[in-house]
């Protein structure tokens, strides 16, 4: 079992709970030392809740006192802080796992890259949404040719959070309402829908246009829509929104080829529906004979007991944990759901051509 430190989420953050559940779900991880808030009556709560016996009041202690005691560390606070703790956590070379967005800018990422070195660093981001049973049966009969020559995929994230704020959670919090060259709802939402595209084609898109608007009274963009071009004249829209009413997290899939289309709904995540072009629609679950079957975290309870949102976090955390040990033994990882520095780049590349693009109302080559 791994022993994980956590930096970041404690129990009055929105991440905190998921992943601490997800890591030990299927008993891949133990949390064992944090540093969960700057709050120290938070921080303490947090520790004894989760039954973490080593605490400590900043980061910094904890990467200087761990460093040689845990096999990696779980970066959780927000993400305007994220640069900082992973120079440090790479100059350690103590393996990160880092929540999404890797950091806030591509200046950022271009200089962690230049520090990264694959044969000493370990560093994966939860992306989580393509831990979900159905959305990897879905790559998988893209891989397959299934659904024939791919002609558009369109994705899209809307929320009604700034508008309808969720009362579980004190929403929306002060960093979530600065915006920098990229702003917080790209970093937020468009590195999911980047992710997922990417994942599902395994293609980086060439050019983009976009627009962006402010709907809200925060003053910052809550609404982005692109359209992406790839090659062989595949097409794709990205939509995310903090501003559309009725959606808690809509975020919603389809796929569009010359054989068959699919769709899939994050709310109703255990139905994956695939059209064909002789008229046949089938709905795919759990329950049918699907290539994801034989792994049995994809099947935790039997079908009709629906699998949802920290179910498909903890199928990530086991890939990690199989990736994290392949980097033990042979100082290198291979495992194609699980991405880390190059697939952070890529996505803030595009983010940030997508802010230029908006600027200059124009097509801009990524």
């Amino acid at each position: 079992m791994f022993k994980l430190a956590f930096i970041g989420g404690s129990i009055d953050s929105i991440a905190g709970y998921p992943h601490f559940i997800a890591s030990q779900m299927d008993k891949r991880f133990e949390v064992i030392a944090g540093a969960f808030s700057t709050q120290k009556d938070i921080n303490e709560q947090t520790a004894k809740t989760w039954k973490v016996k080593r605490l400590y009041n900043h980061w910094k202690e904890l990467i200087k006192y761990e460093k040689n005691s845990i096999d990696a560390v779980v970066v959780l606070t927000p993400t305007p802080l994220h640069f900082e703790i992973i120079l440090e956590l790479l100059q350690a070379n103590i393996p990160i796992i880092c929540e999404k967005p890797l950091v806030s800018s591509l200046k950022e990422v271009e200089i962690l890259n230049d520090i990264y070195d694959k044969n000493k660093h370990f560093l994966v981001i939860t992306n989580n949404y393509s831990g979900y049973p159905m959305v990897r049966e879905l790559q998988y009969k893209i891989a397959q040719k299934e659904f024939g020559d791919i002609l558009q995929i369109r994705l899209k994230m809307p929320q009604e959070s700034f508008l309808r704020p969720p009362k579980s959670v004190k929403y929306p919090q002060k960093w979530r309402l600065q915006d920098g060259f990229i702003p917080m709802i790209s970093l937020d939402l468009g590195t999911h829908l980047h992710h997922l595209a990417y994942f599902l084609l395994q293609q980086e898109p060439k050019s983009v246009i976009a627009t962006y608007k402010s709907f809200s009274q925060y003053g910052v963009v809550d609404d982005v829509n692109m359209m992406l071009q790839y090659d062989n004249n595949m097409e794709g829209n990205m939509w995310l929104s903090k501003t559309a009413l009725g959606n808690r997290n809509g975020l919603h899939i389809e796929v569009y080829g010359t054989k068959a289309s699919a769709l899939w709904h994050q709310e109703n995540p255990e139905k994956l529906e695939c059209s064909y072009n002789n008229g046949k629609k089938v709905i795919i679950d759990r329950g049918s004979d699907i290539e994801m079957l034989p792994n049995p975290l994809y099947s935790r309870m039997t079908p009709g007991h629906p699998a949802g949102f920290i179910e498909s976090f903890a199928n990530l955390y086991n890939d990690i944990a199989n990736a994290l040990e392949q980097f033990k033994a042979k100082k290198e990882y291979l495992n194609h759901y699980v991405y880390g520095l190059e697939h952070a780049y890529n996505g803030l590349t595009l983010l940030h051509k997508t802010t230029i693009s908006h600027k200059e109302k124009k097509w801009i080559n990524i």
